[in-house]
């Protein structure tokens, strides 16, 4: 069955899922229970829950809802031409990955649809009856599961099959909240005539949960170095960074006028000196171009830019232990139109205060520079539960398939079983998924082994 499930993926693979734009896949997953006979029921924010009759000899087992988003985080290679909106993921397969063509794959979290979409069309598995659990809009605040009413789906047990690392069950994950800061520019014309696009570009980005406990460079935060060093004689036009507010800055650009000429390899030697001990500094990419002419920001508001954006945290902010991330801050997105700027961050913890305590710190650098600032999108953390039968019974059956020990742990990334277990009382809860790496870059890539495993692991899960 481990090529249904890739078949099931391609096809959803051909459905544009971005975030914010998940109507076609909703109603592609409620057309796909009609034609298999299964009740599906869709709510205003485009979540749907099919509903799987149990298998016989299982009707008074307990209720098990496979749970996964249908959205993805849409990224793409410099030099793609892919439209989000209409064009298809290109999905292909190579040394053992399932890849996608100068994108991102959508593996986060399509491949939830594809493993519960497969497990419910097969006749032969047994099973207790099945809820299947598709959220939009996860990856901008997880605001499906927000949006989610209580009565709009039942189950004594949930399986979310969006983790990350085969052989790990997830039991708690870090809360979130977003925010952003605004302020008016001033523009003038320039007084300098030699006009450079800087572009910064191949860093390894990343998710911002998983991932930002490493020492990876956010490309905003190098630009905003080389902007300093370049203040004294440079004007600048426009500035951007970053994409999505879950995924590290791995590109951003600015537009200067330039007394004289920018000394790039001078540029790289600082940049590497001060930042060591980070995984990709050697990865760092300087590109530098003639632009045209335009106006540019006055050199008060050039000064405040780069004052606040050195200002604002990014990274872990505090450890809970040696492994686990308590605290940290996504310096995620730079925008600039003609007359405003706005930065864009996502802040995470384990705890509502590590939250208020964070998020405060980037509400006191806007208020310093006197700048609009404004949190949302704010979602509970998931704290783990004393005792839990299904993760006792997952992890007697992984061990009895595969010999090993699980690992079990709790989370940095946000994950949606925090909002569920708030609206459905009592429901027990676990968190795995296959390997998948590099997600939220155009390089995400699934294991198609991995895939297999985890596969069948939830079906043998199932019929405990």
């Amino acid at each position: 069955m481990i090529d249904r499930v890739v078949e099931i993926f391609k096809e959803i693979s051909s459905i544009p899922r971005c975030s914010y734009n998940c109507d076609a896949i909703s109603l592609w997953l409620c057309m796909w229970a009609n034609t298999h006979h299964f009740n599906c029921k869709k709510d205003d924010a485009f979540n749907v829950v099919i509903d799987i009759p149990a298998s016989s000899g299982y009707e008074n087992k307990p209720v098990v809802a496979l749970q996964g988003h249908m959205d993805m985080v849409c990224e793409k290679t410099k030099d793609s031409n892919h439209d989000f909106k209409k064009d298809p993921i290109e999905v292909y397969e190579e040394d053992g990955w399932l890849k996608a063509k100068d994108t991102t794959l959508g593996a986060d979290d399509g491949v939830a649809l594809a493993i519960a979409l497969a497990i419910a069309e097969d006749k032969t598995i047994p099973h207790p009856a099945l809820k299947l659990l598709f959220t939009a809009d996860e990856e901008v605040g997880l605001k499906g599961a927000m949006a989610l009413k209580k009565g709009f789906f039942k189950a004594d047990k949930l399986i979310n099959i969006d983790s990350e690392t085969e052989g790990e069950f997830v039991v708690g994950c870090a809360g979130g909240e977003d925010s952003d800061i605004e302020f008016i520019i001033h523009r003038q014309q320039p007084k300098l005539n030699n006009f450079v696009r800087i572009e910064i570009g191949g860093l390894k980005g990343g998710h911002s949960g998983m991932e930002i406990a490493k020492k990876r460079l956010n490309a905003i935060k190098v630009l905003t170095d080389i902007l300093n060093l370049l203040f004294e004689k440079a004007e600048l036009a426009s500035v951007s960074g970053g994409n999505m507010r879950n995924a590290i800055p791995s590109e951003a650009s600015a537009v200067v006028a330039i007394d004289g000429e920018i000394d790039k390899k001078e540029l790289l030697e600082r940049l590497k000196e001060k930042y060591a001990d980070f995984e990709d500094i050697d990865l760092l990419s300087i590109n530098i171009e003639k632009a045209q002419k335009t106006d540019v920001v006055n050199k008060e508001d050039f000064r405040k830019l780069i004052d606040v954006l050195d200002r604002l945290p990014h990274g872990v902010y505090k450890m809970y232990n040696d492994e686990i991330v308590h605290t940290s801050n996504n310096l995620a997105v730079v925008k600039m139109d003609s007359d405003k700027i706005i930065i864009s961050t996502n802040q995470r913890s384990l705890s509502e205060d590590g939250l208020d305590e964070i998020t405060g710190r980037i509400k006191e650098v806007a208020d310093r520079f006197g700048l609009s600032f404004n949190a949302h999108s704010r979602y509970p953390s998931w704290t783990p539960k004393e005792e839990s039968p299904l993760l006792n019974e997952a992890c007697r059956l992984y061990e009895r398939m595969y010999s090993k020990k699980p690992v079990v742990k709790v989370i940095h990334a946000g994950l949606e079983c925090g909002i569920i277990g708030s609206k459905v009382e009592g429901i027990d809860m676990i968190s795995l998924g296959p390997d998948i790496e590099f997600a939220h870059t155009p390089k995400e890539r699934l294991n198609l082994a991995s895939l297999e495993r985890v596969y069948n692991f939830i079906v043998e899960l199932l019929k405990q």
